[in-house]
């Protein structure tokens, strides 16, 4: 969906809640501004099976994008430049999946350093690292034997306002509705605001 169409359907959403004297209007260029910033806070917050993933494996790149071993089991991934939030991350021998990663600052992080503790192809762990020289990285603890094959890597991916899902739409306006009451001071108005993307989701996962 276009950018301008979707600051009108923002428009219809203030004018829902009705903060604003009559004839007052916001500006769709005001409106434009918020769009990605709200993308972006939209999907962080939303369930990562429901917009569409994205794969670490079909980036176009040289080298392409794959493992890179520390040792004979651990090692990291690059991940791509817009990276948001992990959906699923598997190695070819593990058993499962991983669905969430840890940040250094978990105290599991700590754990990784030594074989007896960290992660095992049976119970994976990766840990978001930025590393010197590449960026962000995805740390995995840890394989068998040397095989540092990935079988999958899929992530949601940072995207402007035009290129989300059609499904997302609606959330999203209420989303940069929320941002732009917050703004004028309209504190309460802006939580009823988010309470309609809390319903919108409840709505998705069936509670």
């Amino acid at each position: 969906m276009e950018r301008d169409e979707i600051a009108v359907k923002v428009k219809l959403r203030l004018d829902e809640l009705g903060p604003f004297e009559e004839g007052q209007v916001i500006d769709s260029g005001r409106i434009d501004a918020f769009l990605d910033d709200s993308v972006k806070r939209l999907l962080s917050v939303v369930p990562p099976y429901i917009p569409t993933a994205s794969s670490f494996l079909d980036i176009v790149s040289y080298p392409p994008v794959g493992s890179v071993a520390y040792d004979e089991f651990t090692g990291y991934v690059p991940l791509p430049s817009d990276f948001l939030k992990l959906v699923s991350f598997k190695m070819e021998n593990w058993s499962r999946s991983v669905t969430e990663a840890i940040s250094e600052n978990d105290p599991r992080y700590k754990r990784q350093a030594y074989k007896e503790t960290r992660g095992k192809f049976t119970k994976p762990v990766a840990v978001y690292r930025t590393k010197y020289g590449v960026g962000k990285v995805l740390d995995y603890y840890s394989v068998q034997s040397g095989e540092h094959t990935v079988e999958h890597g899929l992530y949601i991916a940072i995207v402007t306002a035009q290129n989300m899902d059609e499904e997302l739409i609606d959330p999203l306006t209420w989303i940069v509705a929320e941002a732009i009451l917050n703004t004028v001071g309209e504190g309460e108005l802006a939580k009823a605001a988010f309470i309609k993307v809390t319903e919108w989701i409840s709505s998705k996962i069936g509670i």
